[in-house]
């Protein structure tokens, strides 16, 4: 009986420690899983930040057409504060208006 219960602990031990550890390598904090979801948040981000990059480079573009184009002052002067040209003629449209 003393070998039979050596000869269990001899194979059931070692089977629960690789079974274990096998578990941790998946499902543990640092597991498999984990880093799969990781890697598809680290994507997600890496296209949100090349959608924002463009976005940005696109803005100092326009800052610097701004600061350096006299037309696109005039033209950003005419949009935003309603500043036209001597003898030139503006419609204006009510809101919501087809």
């Amino acid at each position: 009986m003393d070998r039979l219960v050596s000869r269990v602990l001899w194979i059931v031990l070692p089977a629960t420690g690789v079974i274990t550890i096998l578990a941790l390598a998946v499902w543990g904090e640092n597991g498999l899983l984990r880093h799969r979801e990781l890697e598809s948040d680290l994507s997600k981000v890496e296209r949100r930040l090349a959608v924002i990059s463009e976005q940005n480079a696109t803005l100092a573009r326009e800052v610097s057409r701004l600061r350096d184009d006299d037309a696109t002052q005039r033209r950003a002067a005419a949009e935003e504060l309603l500043l036209v040209p001597e003898n030139s003629t503006v419609y204006r449209f009510p809101a919501g208006a087809p």
